[in-house]
């Protein structure tokens, strides 16, 4: 059900997610101080512009 109404609402929860590199930069921008690095590296360095998530009706699809 809820990947049915993500699909109306063009929504994808791989290029929703935030990523901790933009939001630190974010912070930075805004002059806070960063917030704590993810435990998990590869939840720290993923940028979800550079996957390809594979739904055809996602927005920010490459």
């Amino acid at each position: 059900m809820y990947g049915l109404l993500r699909r109306i609402a063009r929504r994808c929860p791989t290029h929703d997610r935030a990523s901790y590199t933009r939001t630190s930069a974010l912070e930075r921008e805004l002059g806070m101080e960063p917030s704590p690095a993810p435990d998990s590296v590869a939840d720290a360095f993923s940028d979800p512009d550079l996957i390809d998530c594979g739904n055809s009706w996602c927005q920010h699809r490459r």
